[in-house]
């Protein structure tokens, strides 16, 4: 059975139509309702579909060819790679947006299907060999050499390190419900899904297969974010049918459950947080866009690095965002008997940020893993280095958002002192007087100013929004949705 049509080609960056690698995976299907009972898998397809977790919003956006369905992720991302690099720290920092890591980036590339390109085990350093004590290097392109200023373009690439596990045990026939939840296969729980899907009657079943190739891994990917049954998607060619009402819907009330966090909880300090200038529509009750400075823009390029498994742990396994949570739960819940290690479970359930992606108002509290440091040798071998490094060349890394050339933690991506204007959309970009007068689709009588401060309630809110909704802006600060707003982060 052919399971993609000619429609979806184009959501598709970069990927080949014959694929050299393939997975084939049995399924049951209920040939009555057409639909999938659950799938049969080995350990080659659980550790890709684990693998989801570890990629950061960014790459799901870019691998989707902006595609992804993840609220206005498409928009922001979008937006990082027309903004002009005056208005970012230094050029690296739109490689490092646009091409996050996480801390599991290299583990994934023994995965038997790997839908992510980046390359992380290649590192940047300068052909000139400026610097050799220490010997400096960056994780991402683009970044300048601190004594020549010209860029570290030459590519260094560490060896394969054969002994890198992935996520489960191999020996293993696991059950993928459709929904999602993966569990090792028993006859009890094939009992439990047959009960759950309340099929009475064997008559109604069939054996299915599927050859899951890159383009399938993709699909499913897309598939996850937004529907509650993605693998009959999947099966039944159902790609496209029920994304809008869906998003819509789950958008609508899961903005309504972030708010009402926000009543309960007690409110930033007018003294902490981030200012922000809204312009509000308040006829329609509609945000029309927000001023803001470079530390508000760092929380939301911050968006775009943060890896799915953490975004699901920081908003609670309530993501409203398909079956990712399920995911999410099955690798909290499955048997260390069944996985490689809990280290493993720990880069699923919690994954960090690559080295340097992390800001200094790391207000989401996010981890990033420390950069690599170690004698030229081991650093190539992948090895960690015990050696005496005195009098010897040692590889330490660049943090690429510094224009000094700093090597340690922080920072941030966006630069400032100059305002920019960011849409109900989160589409970004430099402030535009003009731009804003063009956006006025009513009486200025009806458009209204208010400040509000940014503190770390609200920056959860605005992420949860920004993944579900197409007007987060509107959704956490509109005075409909929330009326007591203004009273309490007005500044007037």
């Amino acid at each position: 059975m052919s399971i993609w049509s000619d429609k979806h080609t184009s959501i598709i960056a970069g990927v080949s139509m014959a694929s050299a690698k393939k997975i084939t995976m049995k399924l049951l299907v209920d040939k009555e309702r057409s639909r999938v009972v659950y799938a049969e898998a080995d350990k080659d397809f659980v550790d890709i579909l684990f693998s989801f977790l570890t990629l950061p919003l960014g790459t799901i956006v870019k691998v989707l060819n902006k595609q992804s369905t993840l609220g206005c992720m498409d928009n922001l991302y979008e937006s990082v790679e027309k903004l002009d690099i005056r208005y970012l720290q230094t050029e690296a920092c739109k490689s490092m947006l646009l091409h996050p890591r996480s801390e599991a980036a290299v583990r994934c590339e023994y995965l038997k299907i790997n839908i992510d390109d980046t390359k992380p085990r290649d590192v940047y350093v300068c052909k000139k060999f400026c610097s050799t004590q220490p010997f400096l290097f960056s994780s991402a392109q683009n970044a300048q050499c601190i004594h020549c200023k010209e860029k570290m373009d030459m590519v260094l690439t560490c060896e394969e390190d054969d002994s890198v596990k992935l996520f489960v045990k191999e020996g293993v026939k696991y059950v993928i419900s459709n929904d999602l939840r993966v569990e090792p296969a028993t006859v009890r729980h094939m009992l439990y899904l047959l009960q759950k899907m309340d099929i009475k009657d064997g008559s109604v079943l069939e054996e299915g297969f599927m050859d899951i190739s890159e383009q399938e891994i993709l699909a499913l990917l897309k598939r996850m974010l937004v529907s509650e049954m993605p693998l009959t998607d999947l099966y039944f060619h159902q790609n496209d049918k029920t994304d809008a009402a869906t998003r819509d819907h789950v958008g609508k009330k899961e903005a309504a459950q972030v708010l009402v966090k926000t009543e309960s909880n007690q409110e930033t300090n007018s003294t902490e947080g981030i200012s922000i200038t809204l312009l509000i529509n308040k006829h329609k009750n509609k945000v029309l866009c927000a001023e803001a400075d470079d530390n508000f823009l760092n929380i939301l390029f911050t968006f775009l690095t943060l890896p799915l498994g953490s975004l699901i742990k920081i908003l609670n396994k309530n993501t409203g965002t398909g079956c990712v949570d399920n995911l999410y739960r099955s690798a909290e819940d499955l048997s260390l008997e069944y996985i490689e290690s809990e280290q493993s479970r720990s880069i699923l359930l919690s994954p960090q940020l690559g080295p340097f992606f992390g800001c200094s108002n790391n207000i989401l509290k996010l981890d990033e893993i420390n950069p690599r440091y170690g004698c030229y040798s081991c650093f190539l071998k992948n090895a960690n280095c015990d050696h005496d490094v005195v009098g010897t060349s040692v590889m330490k890394g660049l943090n690429p958002k510094s224009l000094q050339g700093g090597t340690e933690k922080g920072g941030g991506y966006a630069k400032g002192p100059g305002k920019f204007m960011v849409t109900d959309d989160l589409r970004v970009s430099p402030l535009s007087t003009i731009s804003i007068v063009s956006k006025l689709d009513s009486s200025f009588d009806n458009v209204v100013e208010r400040k509000v401060i940014i503190g770390e309630i609200q920056v959860l809110n605005l992420l949860r929004a920004a993944i579900t909704s197409k007007t987060p802006l509107t959704d956490v600060f509109s005075p409909c949705q929330n009326p007591r707003n203004w009273s309490r982060y007005s500044l007037d």
